[in-house]
């Protein structure tokens, strides 16, 4: 299923690596992860969650996920496939929230006998956290089947030349807002009155706080169809200076004072989507209240593109009150 993807170069490739490993009687089972990695590098997958909150979600569809799945005892099976069993299927299951609060199951089953990392035994019981790419078999209102291509756990690279400005962990990604360095020595913790205190405050003012805390001398004025409210390149973290968007959401005179939804960010999320197009380094969501698990699933994913990945940053309406006293703009 893999090879179908790939071009006759990266088959070339795998076709060499294998007379090499049946000559040395060993395989270098590592040799079609690598070739998956430069494949989603130049091409687009949409990510699950994204696909079924734009309604572009079909039959065939190439998708992939990265979340917390059910699996079967798959250690089990594959023994159970090793004794001759012919009929043995591994299985998995998880759900979505998509953007209309709708929750949807995800599930599928694989052959055991395909697996080629001895580690899956471990990595594919109870409850685990994976990578995985897979088909759209079938779609329903409530379900999604897949068919899975590769299930792996994916370590994304930091960007080419900042290695040495990344920690090496697995959620390098998200960024804690107390690790902006123009953040250092406020007070995050949380006040019980924080929400009630940002209703009364605008967006402009929180955009206006933004700017001065991490010393962005422009402020842009609002208009529509922009790709994000704030822009800047002086965001510094561990040391350096970073690029970064910034999608801000204030109270809209209390129409908006309510936890962030995906509907809550345009038609399917797509000032999320916008955001994303931009060359920002960083990409930061800043709301009035509480911000839903669905809309920070939707932006790691956006994040996650193999092609661009990047790191994102949250700054929900305690953090946001937080900012906004150490700018002097609240009690």
């Amino acid at each position: 299923m893999l090879n179908s993807l790939f071009d006759s170069t990266s088959r070339g490739r795998l076709e060499r690596i294998a007379r090499h490993a049946l000559g040395l009687r060993r395989g270098d089972h590592l040799a079609y992860a690598r070739e998956l990695e430069r494949w989603l590098a130049r091409f687009a997958v949409q990510p699950l969650d994204l696909a079924l909150a734009t309604g572009e979600c079909h039959r065939g569809q190439l998708v992939w996920l990265q979340r917390e799945f059910i699996w079967s005892d798959v250690a089990a099976e594959r023994q159970a496939s090793r004794a001759g069993g012919t009929e043995v299927r591994s299985s998995f299951r998880t759900s979505l929230v998509v953007g209309d609060q709708r929750s949807v199951l995800v599930h599928g089953s694989f052959n055991p006998a395909r697996l080629t990392s001895s580690t899956s035994n471990v990595e594919l019981r109870g409850t685990r956290h994976q990578f995985m790419l897979g088909h759209v078999v079938a779609l329903g209102p409530s379900e999604v089947e897949l068919r899975a291509l590769a299930i792996a756990t994916r370590l994304l690279r930091p960007p080419d030349g900042h290695a040495t400005a990344w920690a090496p962990h697995p959620r390098w990604q998200r960024v804690d807002v107390s690790e902006v360095e123009q953040f250092a020595g406020i007070d995050f913790e949380v006040a019980p009155d924080a929400l009630d205190v940002m209703r009364a405050i605008p967006e402009a003012e929180v955009k206006r706080a933004l700017a001065v805390l991490i010393g962005e001398p422009t402020v842009p004025k609002d208009w529509g169809g922009e790709q994000h409210d704030l822009w800047t390149t002086r965001l510094r973290l561990e040391g350096r200076a970073h690029s970064a968007a910034f999608v801000l959401k204030g109270p809209a005179g209390g129409s908006m004072w309510r936890p962030m939804t995906i509907a809550m960010l345009g038609k399917n999320g797509d000032q999320l989507q916008r955001m994303a197009v931009s060359p920002a380094e960083v990409l930061v969501l800043q709301h009035c209240h509480e911000i839903r698990p669905e809309v920070v699933s939707m932006l790691e994913s956006l994040a996650s593109d193999m092609r661009n990945p990047r790191r994102f940053m949250v700054i929900d309406g305690y953090h946001s009150h937080s900012l906004m006293r150490a700018a002097g703009l609240a009690g």
